[in-house]
C-alpha cells in the first residue's frame, strides 16, 4: 500500500500545465488577483471557445437552479461569482480530459451531475442563499475517483476488482487498497487549486460525515444528494450499493420526507426535460 504522502504528491501533479489546459492556469491566476473584474475573467475563458461552451452548458443544464438561459460568460460570472466559475472551469477540464481515457468511470459524469442538481434542490428547500455553491460541491464530490483512475491505474484496477468480487462500496475498497478515499484525493487536489473550504469540505467528507467539521451543513447536503442520485440509479458511482444516510447529517439538514419527495420529483422532471 503506498503511503499517503506519495499518493498526495502524485495526485497534485495534475496541476501541471501539460495536464490541465493553459487557459485554466491563466483563469486561476486572474481569479487570484484582487483587482480582476468579472469581465476580464469571462474574456479569458471565452478565448477557449470549447471550454467556454462546456462551462455555459453546465450552467444552463439546470444544476444551478437558474430558470432562464445564461448566454455569456460575463453573465455567468456576475450571477455565480468567482469561486463557482473557477470550480466549473476546473471540473469541466478534469472530467473531460480524464473520463474519456480512464477505465472504470462509465456513468460517473451523469452521477456527478445528478448529485449537483439534487444538492441545489435540497439547498433551495433549506432556504440557502446560494444553492449554486452547493451544486458545485455536488458536481465535484467524486472528482477523486477520476484522479485515482487516471493517476493510479494499478490501484484503481484493484479497487474495481474488490468492488466486483465482494459487492462492497467503492469507498471501502479505496480504504483497503489505498488507505485513503476518493474524498481525501479530491480534497488534496482542490486545496492545491486553492478552492475555498466551503467547496472543499463537502468533497472531502461526504462519505465520512461528522457534525463538528467545518461546513458540516454543506457536507450533509451533498451526502444526502449523493445517496438520492444513487438510489434513483442515475449514472454510476463505481458500485451498485447505496451508502447509509448518516442520522446526524439528516438531523442537520432539518427537512422532512415530504421535502425529499419534492426534491426527487423535481429531479425527475429536470432529467425528463433534458432527455425530451
Amino acid at each position: 500500500m503506498p503511503d499517503a504522502a506519495t499518493l498526495r504528491a502524485r495526485i497534485e501533479q495534475v496541476t501541471n500545465v501539460t495536464t490541465v489546459p493553459h487557459v485554466v492556469q491563466r483563469v486561476g491566476a486572474l481569479l487570484d488577483s484582487q483587482n480582476t473584474s468579472a469581465g476580464e475573467v469571462a474574456e479569458e475563458i471565452s478565448k477557449d471557445q470549447v471550454l467556454a461552451a462546456k462551462v455555459l452548458k453546465l450552467v444552463n443544464s439546470g444544476f444551478c437552479g437558474f430558470r432562464k438561459p445564461i448566454a455569456t460568460m460575463t453573465h455567468a460570472m456576475v450571477l455565480l461569482g468567482f469561486d463557482v466559475v473557477r470550480s466549473l472551469v476546473l471540473s469541466a477540464s478534469v472530467f473531460d480530459l480524464f473520463s474519456a481515457r480512464a477505465s472504470g468511470l462509465a456513468g460517473l459524469w451523469q452521477h456527478s451531475l445528478a448529485t449537483a442538481r439534487a444538492s441545489a434542490l435540497i439547498a433551495e428547500r433549506r432556504g440557502e442563499a446560494k444553492p449554486e455553491e452547493f451544486a458545485v460541491a455536488g458536481l465535484l464530490h467524486d472528482i477523486g475517483k477520476v484522479l485515482i483512475a487516471e493517476q493510479l491505474p494499478a490501484e484503481a484496477a484493484a479497487i474495481r476488482h474488490q468492488v466486483e468480487s465482494t459487492g462492497c462500496l467503492q469507498v471501502q475498497a479505496e480504504k483497503d487498497v489505498l488507505g485513503v478515499t476518493h474524498g481525501d484525493v479530491g480534497m488534496w487536489l482542490l486545496r492545491k487549486w486553492a478552492l475555498p473550504s466551503k467547496l472543499v469540505a463537502p468533497v472531502a467528507h461526504h462519505n465520512n460525515f461528522h457534525p463538528s467539521r467545518e461546513f458540516a451543513d454543506r457536507t450533509a447536503v451533498v451526502h444526502l444528494a449523493d445517496i438520492l442520485a444513487r438510489a434513483k440509479g442515475i449514472g454510476s458511482g463505481g458500485d451498485t450499493g447505496i451508502p447509509r444516510l448518516d442520522p446526524e447529517a439528516w438531523a442537520l439538514i432539518n427537512l422532512d420526507w415530504s421535502d425529499i419527495d419534492a426534491v426527487c420529483r423535481e429531479l425527475d422532471l429536470q432529467l425528463s426535460e433534458e432527455l425530451a
